[in-house]
């Protein structure tokens, strides 16, 4: 510790009156508590839906390294895009991280103080002693200067601290506008499917009635009855578990912007094209020059690397100066600087090198392991969406042939040039083509979401 050392100075008669001024003047310039509790009425208007206005004002003046700013339109069914603005203004948990932005801002300015000095006052009563003794005063002005030894370094520290704090808080905001993405998309392809099954589940209803009114008249058995009863009750619970669905996305989604249970929210319709011919290697490349998280990691790799210097200067000798002035009990005042000096003779801060030096490795391996792991997300993503491209290509060319060899049938049927069991069974397989097509270009929506999050960049090719 580099400081002003203690001392005994006379406070003579100037001097009380000099130390209350100064005590006056550091008093008046100290900072006022200001009490802040718990308003349940401000409380209550935090939870409430932001006005649409400020929504579309906030998100046109928008600005974060990854995301755009987008107009919001609320008259009209919001985009993915869209979405996902609005969960980075509203999300409460987002809120509630961005406030730590202001708590690195003010470590920075904490770090970038000067010390302050201390001034140490003593004064005693002579009670009894030899005739002529007057009462003996002390003062002491100290200053560490181990302060502005350091102060660079601890200012850099905290500066990297921020940056780092800043990254992640972007970094969080990436993710949640991803989040919002991916599900309003699954909430258009849920809606798609949905609509498949009802319309299946129509065609069911209106077979079952159709053989019920055979059966009357005596064109249908008992048996195919029962068949088209069971085809009606599995195209019922595919719709209803469709519609499930729907609803647990949207309940996700409004968990997400913050939004209460029942809000509603329009979503514009999804026609996402699949990306293709992605290299993995390019893009864990490219992964590791825009990944917010990453960045932040080497920020605070950084500032931990500062830590490191910081506590190599720790195991200096530390001293102390000070300004000594003394007043006797035979009223004769001597005075002078003083300089005290540790000796490092066992500590020598050792313990704190070590503990800086540990956690610096422990960054570096934090830091290795989500590259690690950044690579293999890629990868993973990458080959999910060639399997899924491989899985859909044959699939998009048998459809259009079976929507019209389910049309024909239908039409046959209606006329009684076709059976109801050679209907039913193209039917099933449309249906089961269809819904299976419609569920694998969800999940290349979704996939490819997740790639631009793994990537840290919504252009991934």
């Amino acid at each position: 510790m580099i400081g002003l050392p203690r001392g005994e100075s006379r406070v003579g008669s100037g001097a009380v009156p000099l130390i209350l001024t100064l005590t006056a003047c550091l008093v008046c310039g100290c900072a006022d508590y200001r009490s802040r509790p718990l308003d349940q009425d401000e409380l209550v208007g935090q939870l409430a839906v932001p006005a649409p206005g400020s929504l579309a004002e906030a998100a046109s003046r928008l600005r974060h390294p990854r995301l755009r700013p987008v107009s919001l339109d609320f008259s009209k069914p919001l985009t993915d895009e869209a979405l996902g603005i609005l969960a980075v203004l509203v999300s409460p948990e987002l809120k509630a991280f961005r406030a730590k932005e202001a708590v690195a801002e003010a470590q920075v300015f904490n770090a970038g103080l000067l010390p302050d000095p201390k001034l140490f006052g003593r004064f005693d009563w002579v009670f009894s002693g030899p005739a002529g003794l007057v009462s003996p005063y002390t003062a002491t002005l100290q200053w560490d200067l181990a302060k502005l030894a350091t102060r660079s370094t601890d200012l850099h520290i905290a500066e990297e601290h921020a940056r780092q704090v800043r990254l992640d808080v972007a970094w969080q905001e990436w993710l949640v506008a991803n989040q919002a993405r991916l599900l309003a998309r699954r909430c258009a392809y849920l809606a798609r499917q949905e609509a498949v099954a009802a319309e299946a589940a129509q065609i069911s209803a209106q077979l079952l009635e159709l053989s019920r009114h055979n059966l009357a008249l005596g064109d249908a058995t008992l048996a195919e009855l029962g068949i088209r009863e069971a085809a009606f009750l599995d195209a019922k619970d595919r719709s209803l578990a469709l519609a499930r669905q729907i609803a647990k996305a949207r309940q996700d989604l409004n968990r997400l912007l913050g939004f209460p249970p029942a809000q509603r929210l329009v979503i514009a319709d999804v026609e996402a094209k699949p990306p293709a011919g992605l290299d993995p290697e390019r893009l864990f490349v490219s992964a590791r020059r825009q990944r917010l998280d990453l960045q932040a990691l080497e920020a605070g790799y950084a500032s931990q690397e500062a830590s490191v210097y910081r506590a190599i200067l720790g195991q200096y000798p530390a001293f102390t100066l000070g300004i000594n002035d003394y007043h006797y009990y035979s009223d004769y005042n001597t005075g002078g600087p003083t300089v005290s000096l540790d000796l490092p003779l066992f500590n020598r801060n050792r313990g704190a090198i070590a503990i800086a030096e540990a956690t610096r490795e422990q960054l570096y391996r934090e830091y290795l392991g989500r590259l690690n792991q950044t690579r293999a997300d890629i990868g993973t993503l990458v080959t999910d969406l060639d399997r899924i491209a491989q899985e859909r290509e044959p699939l998009a060319r048998e459809l259009p042939e079976l929507i019209r060899a389910e049309r024909l049938l239908r039409e046959a049927a209606a006329v009684g040039d076709a059976t109801l069991v050679n209907y039913e069974t193209v039917r099933a397989n449309y249906l089961d083509k269809r819904l299976k097509l419609l569920a694998l270009e969800q999940a290349a929506a979704e996939q490819a979401v997740a790639l631009q999050l793994a990537v840290g960049s919504a252009s991934i090719l």
